[in-house]
């Protein structure tokens, strides 16, 4: 789909991108810590960015990775908004806490362990693990979007796997520890 979005750039390759890309944005704002309405804004105003300013990129090779830069640019931004909203209104901005909140969607049989050892990571560590493992992307896809060098992606994903590797064997042979 991208393929072909990037050749044509027709109204209707861009419709068949949305239908490929759309769903993945959406999980990306639910996993992190979205209301379903609000990853479905957010997930619709990335892709107006896409449409508009797809011609920009130069690689298609860096195509995914420029579109998670910027569902996360819009994300900052939707927070930013928010706490000002609530300055505003006179409430205590909201912690990183929320931010934290995973909304994670289970498999068919229940099975939430994904979620569980994403609580054991902080907010940087879980985007990674989530852009890496979830949405797919490459080690150059991962740097472009969070905006550092590919040697620290690498880097980070290794520590990563380090932290989570006695909760993922715990939780394979039924015990649930959390790490820190």
């Amino acid at each position: 789909m991208i393929e072909q979005f990037w050749l044509s750039r027709t109204e209707e390759a861009f419709c068949a991108l949305f239908e490929v890309v759309y769903p993945r944005l959406r999980r990306y704002f639910l996993l992190r810590g979205m209301e379903i309405a609000e990853a479905e804004d957010l997930s619709q105003n990335v892709m107006i960015v896409i449409h508009r300013h797809a011609g920009d990129v130069r690689d298609e090779l860096l195509f995914q990775g420029w579109i998670f830069k910027v569902a996360k640019n819009e994300l900052a931004r939707y927070w930013r908004q928010r706490q000002t909203r609530e300055r505003i209104a006179g409430m205590e901005p909201l912690s990183d806490l929320l931010t934290a909140t995973l909304v994670a969607e289970t498999s068919e049989d229940g099975n939430n362990n994904f979620s569980e050892w994403l609580s054991h990571l902080d907010a940087p560590e879980r985007e990674l693990l989530i852009l890496r493992f979830v949405e797919g992307l490459s080690y150059e896809e991962l740097a472009l979007a969070l905006g550092i060098p590919v040697g620290t992606v690498k880097w980070r994903l290794f520590n990563v796997k380090k932290k989570l590797a006695p909760i993922i064997n715990n939780s394979s042979t039924g015990r649930h520890r959390r790490v820190h």
